[in-house]
């Protein structure tokens, strides 16, 4: 068991990470990898798969932390960028497009907010581009990203 945990700001968190702080880095995974995983899992529809995406994801993440520009996107953002282009990658390669292990994205979620989740995620798209696809204000996009996020936290944490 972990003794106390350390309090970060993103900023400091980030350095500390940079530093290859151990307790840093296990606040990074505790933070982000419900989220990241649940959002490849989106797409693949095989556990040990995922978790091999995973692993990789926060490899990535680690070696390429120091490309990462705050003034430039959220940190939270370029995490998913890397998901989703590891998740594509293993997608491609394992050529498992036509196979029955992509799950729909059709999980009990709201349609717009299954949209802005794929537009995001698995598109590419900003957060703007989004909103303008579906033909909404950012604000809406903002809220609506926010409840997927929030709707896929309360099912992991069940």
């Amino acid at each position: 068991m972990h003794g106390a945990s350390k309090s970060y700001s993103q900023e400091a968190l980030l350095s500390s990470i940079k530093k290859r702080d151990k307790d840093a880095i296990r606040i990074l995974f505790d933070t982000y990898a419900s989220v990241i995983y649940n959002i490849i899992n989106k797409q693949i529809n095989d556990t040990a798969l995922c978790e091999q995406i995973l692993q990789t994801v926060f490899v990535k993440i680690l070696q390429n932390l120091s490309s990462f520009d705050a003034s430039k996107q959220r940190f939270i953002t370029w995490i998913l960028v890397i998901a989703r282009n590891e998740t594509n990658t293993v997608i491609k390669n394992q050529a498992i497009n036509s196979g029955s292990q992509i799950r729909e994205v059709n999980n009990n979620v709201n349609l717009y907010n299954k949209d802005i989740l794929s537009l995001i995620c698995f598109k590419g798209y900003s957060l703007q581009m989004a909103a303008e696809a579906m033909n909404i204000t950012f604000d809406e996009a903002k809220l609506k990203l926010k409840e997927e996020f929030d709707q896929i936290r309360a099912v992991n944490a069940k």
